[in-house]
């Protein structure tokens, strides 16, 4: 199936103002979905393409690129239908890739280096082994933070470098397409956790997953419409208890006011990835994630839990996927973790 198809926008009314849109072709991220290839990609005339790191190298040593930072030139105005972002990681100019799969993420941060600094994790992806990696995937729900200039950070879990015998690391490139239209994305982007790690098993007091969060008060503007919920999760480590909790079955609970909204991540396609075949255990199903894709999470529809124009709570939990409290009871010294971040996208 074709990702991509095309949409005559014409006139839209907003606000007693008719605003003229061009015709243009719309991503389909549906169809792309579970994942996001990029062959035979391009962004279409009348987009607005902001590049954010072009091949920028990522790798441990002398010189600790694990984390690289830039600042982005966002549009200041526009209304944008459709916000993609191409995401690419390439092997290093001597072709020798980091040997290993290993966890990454691209995040924004407001207010850099004050007090009131926000991360809010922008992409989650897994490297895979040795191999390049493309995708494109839908951020448009991330336009109230898309603005102007911003700070943008890639992290990649990466021990090896120029000279390593197990590869020398990656080369980043990250893109931002914005599709004219009528606007699509929410009015408010309500940032819960950055991307953390929770420390999952530990029975002890003071070392439970509730003792690692903190319950989280939030209100929702009255005239609201939908608040929608972006949770991601993707497990590490293994060799505890079931081999958790990167090869183990768990759930992903949102404790919302008096409701209880529950995921489960586990991936059992990860034998089908088209970016293949990679070296290593590239297979196998894994806790959120596969080797060499994204990791794009789920949305959860909170609206109906929610008391609008007033405080709300939400908390969060972790549990086996039968919904049985985790006790890691062989515990190695890499102990299991989840990787979370979670927004609320809040529509008007």
């Amino acid at each position: 199936m074709s990702a991509v198809f095309f949409l005559s926008m014409g006139l839209f009314s907003c606000q007693e103002k008719e605003v003229s849109y061009p015709d243009i072709e719309f991503y389909d991220f549906e169809a792309a979905a579970p994942w996001y290839q990029t062959e035979g990609l391009s962004y279409p005339e009348g987009s607005t393409v902001v590049t954010a790191f072009e091949l920028a190298d990522q790798y441990f040593g002398g010189e600790d690129k694990r984390t690289i930072q830039t600042e982005v030139d966002f549009p200041e105005e526009g209304d944008w239908a459709q916000i993609g972002m191409y995401f690419r990681l390439d092997c290093p100019e001597t072709g020798l890739c980091d040997h290993w799969d290993r966890t990454g993420s691209i995040q924004l941060i407001q207010n850099a280096g004050s007090d009131d600094e926000t991360v809010i994790e922008v992409l989650r992806h897994i490297t895979p082994y040795r191999i390049a990696m493309a995708e494109y995937v839908d951020v448009t729900a991330l336009a109230p933070v898309l603005k102007g200039k911003q700070t943008l950070t890639s992290f990649i879990d990466t021990w090896v470098g120029p000279g390593h015998e197990q590869g020398e690391g990656w080369r980043v490139t990250v893109r931002f397409v914005f599709y004219p239209g009528p606007p699509a994305g929410p009015a408010e982007v309500l940032n819960v956790w950055g991307r953390r790690s929770i420390t999952v098993g530990q029975v002890a007091a003071g070392e439970t997953v509730g003792d690692q969060i903190e319950p989280f008060s939030f209100s929702v503007p009255e005239d609201a419409t939908r608040v929608v919920a972006h949770l991601t999760t993707t497990g590490h480590s293994f060799n505890n208890t079931y081999n958790c909790a990167e090869f183990c079955e768990m759930r992903h609970d949102m404790l919302i006011n008096d409701s209880t909204f529950s995921t489960y991540p586990w991936r059992d396609d990860c034998d089908v990835n088209p970016v293949s075949p990679q070296y290593g255990t590239w297979e196998y199903g894994r806790n959120g994630w596969c080797p060499g894709a994204v990791a794009v999470g789920d949305l959860v529809d909170i609206t109906d839990s929610l008391q609008l124009g007033a405080n709300n709570t939400l908390d969060f939990d972790i549990l086996l996927a039968n919904g049985i409290v985790y006790q890691n009871t062989t515990p190695i010294e890499l102990l299991p973790t989840t990787a979370t971040s979670l927004k609320l996208y809040i529509y008007k």
